[in-house]
């Protein structure tokens, strides 16, 4: 319910911007404009928020703890994300990147100490990240608009889809179904805003570097979440290859130029 929250949040956030600032009606002409004004208001948000929220408890954050715990506390997380790597890798036909996640997950949710340490990649489990974003992209869904998200920030419709499609395959949303106890809730909620403290205290630098250098923050940084989502295109050609040679050889490789994703 709460990711039908967000949908109605940001459907109602869109229809609100049909007027000008001044409140006249904007004319289709003025469509991309329209959605140009709701996106630089909301980026201006967000940026408050960060500037005001986040920063601060990023850098309180940073303070009463070390490099290693805050990487542990990514590895755990990181190890979360095994079952949405698994699902998506499997519907992509690459058996055996899916059979690595599953590997993956297993080691290192038991020897790796609940995930906090990458053990299989010791053994030569490297991680296989997938998302059903790529998936739905080598089906060749569009990706669709750019516009911002209130608090999550840039996105496009199938970013947002896959996203909330992973968020169902994370064993944190299974923690919360027929759970009455309030206790695992908080703890729940809890750890997803450690997830993103944590995930914003290492990227505060990469953030900071990237308002120094720009003339325009909201534009460079949707330019780079755009050129960032450039990485998929070849992924929709690609499985129209696959389907013409109609190959049926298991042993995928996996490009790790899609390995990197931009929050």
């Amino acid at each position: 319910m709460k990711k039908f929250g967000l949908t109605a949040f940001l459907i109602l956030s869109l229809a609100a911007c049909a007027t000008n600032p001044d409140g006249s009606k904007l004319s289709a002409d003025d469509e991309e404009s329209k959605v140009e004004y709701y996106n630089r208001a909301m980026f201006n948000f967000n940026y408050q928020f960060n500037k005001k929220v986040m920063k601060p408890v990023a850098k309180g954050y940073k303070k009463i703890t070390n490099q290693f715990f805050r990487d542990r506390v990514s590895a755990f997380f990181d190890n979360l994300e095994e079952p949405a790597y698994f699902i998506n890798n499997l519907f992509q036909g690459e058996i055996k990147n899916s059979g690595i996640s599953v590997g993956r997950f297993l080691l290192n949710s038991t020897l790796g100490l609940a995930g906090t340490f990458d053990v299989a990649a010791g053994w030569g489990l490297e991680k296989k990240k997938n998302s059903f974003d790529q998936t739905m992209a080598k089906y060749c869904v569009p990706d669709g608009p750019f516009f911002i998200l209130p608090i999550v920030g840039p996105a496009t419709p199938r970013y947002v889809a896959g996203w909330t499609a992973d968020a169902y395959a994370s064993p944190l949303f299974w923690a919360l179904i027929d759970v009455e106890d309030d206790g695992v809730d908080a703890a729940v909620v809890g750890a997803t805003a450690l997830k993103y403290i944590n995930l914003y205290a290492e990227n505060e630098g990469l953030i900071e570097s990237l308002e120094a250098g720009s003339v325009d923050f909201y534009a460079t940084m949707k330019s780079a979440f755009l050129q960032n989502r450039q990485k998929f295109v070849s992924l929709c050609a690609q499985g129209a290859d696959d389907e013409e040679t109609l190959s049926y050889d298991f042993d995928f490789g996996y490009d790790d130029a899609f390995d990197e994703e931009m929050e």
